[in-house]
């Protein structure tokens, strides 16, 4: 049978396995009823969340929303995080169903323009290029803005007006953010390929199928790009050619968050719970540690430290944050959560942030050195 047939069999249990747990969820008090998990990122100052219904922006340094999109509930909902930078905010919706008489789902990618010191107002809205559901978080570089779609589609679309440059199909749906250097776009898909392709006319230069579905976007290196697979391994290609140079470690269960890089090592983890450093140059083991609980999200490597937010399989799943020594994977702290940690957490100055699904506790920011709580913030009113 062609592979590409059927990319997603057994990605697809097991997401349907994810989203029976979130729905156990909706029945502990205090605990979201959503559909899937939270998108979370940062432009350095602000958090942006998407978690249902609404995006939000909070700001760590007062300890306060900043704003919500849309003020009113459209019958859209977010799970996309969204991507800030210059003062403008791109995000992506999961889509809304168009009714009796229009029975096609409409999905919408928005640019919204933040204020100095607060709100943000809709610049233009695109209904017209995405015909699936947005789960990959959008990219924006210069004027343009790339984003990947569940229904396999690329886009490239104009920063300031929402419209489209560019469209490429894939073999799959596209569930991580890309990555762009030196007017080369990388996607992964989940057809278990990554494309190279020209950021200017969508031009491919090149593709390199895999072994297993891509979950996350690219990681890039020094010349390498690093890729989680389905398959058990990260895959480190040739960025000018897409040649694969090595893939390791041969893990028991999927990669899916994206690796971090930092210092000439890589850090990942699989759904089973085992963490790894690997060479970056060759992909040789340098440690590994079982930690016990299922990591999906992406590490975060901060000078001598890693932090890893994280499932702990229990009668009723919860999360842990932890932080390991990037020398040896010795544990220093872990704090627990109330919910699992299904998001990769994001640092604003001195505090190391993450999303719940506690409506008590939407987001956490955790002090980077000791891992004590610093502050959390509820399930904001609608403005």
């Amino acid at each position: 049978m062609n592979h590409m047939s059927r990319p997603l069999a057994r990605p697809a249990l097991r997401l349907l396995l994810f989203a029976a747990a979130l729905f156990l969820l909706t029945g502990c008090g205090g605990r979201l009823a959503t559909t899937n998990w939270a998108g979370l990122s940062t432009d350095g100052r602000r958090v942006y969340l998407a978690y249902g219904a609404q995006v939000l922006a909070y700001d760590p340094a007062e300890e306060t929303q900043v704003w919500t999109h849309p003020a009113e509930s459209t019958g859209a909902v977010f799970f996309a995080a969204p991507a800030a930078a210059d003062g403008r905010v791109v995000l992506g919706d999961y889509g809304r169903a168009g009714g009796l008489f229009s029975p096609r789902v409409t999905v919408s990618i928005y640019g919204l323009e933040e204020g100095d010191t607060g709100g943000a107002s809709q610049v233009w809205v695109n209904t017209d290029n995405a015909r699936d559901k947005i789960v990959a978080p959008p990219l924006q570089v210069g004027d343009q803005v790339f984003l990947g779609t569940a229904d396999n589609h690329v886009l490239a679309l104009d920063a300031a007006n929402g419209t489209l440059q560019w469209d490429y199909e894939t073999g799959h749906a596209i569930w991580g953010q890309p990555a762009y250097a030196d007017g080369t776009l990388y996607v992964a898909s989940m057809d278990h390929s990554v494309y190279a392709l020209n950021a200017a006319t969508g031009e491919l230069k090149w593709s390199q199928p895999l072994g297993g579905a891509l979950p996350s976007g690219p990681t890039l290196g020094d010349g390498l790009l690093y890729v989680s697979s389905f398959d058990g391994n990260v895959h480190a290609l040739d960025m000018a050619t897409g040649e694969e140079r090595w893939a390791a470690p041969s893990a028991d269960d999927w990669i899916w968050g994206a690796p971090a890089l930092l210092d000439g090592t890589l850090y990942f983890g699989d759904i089973g719970g085992t963490l790894y450093a690997v060479d970056a140059a060759t992909g040789e083991q340098r440690w590994m540690k079982e930690t016990q609980n299922a990591i999906q999200t992406s590490p975060v490597a901060i000078d001598d430290v890693l932090y890893v937010a994280s499932q702990v399989a229990v009668d009723t799943p919860t999360g842990a944050l932890t932080a390991y020594a990037v020398t040896d994977g010795s544990q220093l702290w872990s704090e627990p959560t109330t919910t699992p940690l299904y998001a990769t957490p994001v640092v604003v100055e001195d505090d190391l942030i993450v999303s719940t699904q506690d409506a008590n506790a939407l987001l956490i920011g955790f002090d980077l050195a000791t891992g004590q709580e610093r502050w959390r913030y509820a399930l904001p009113q609608t403005n």
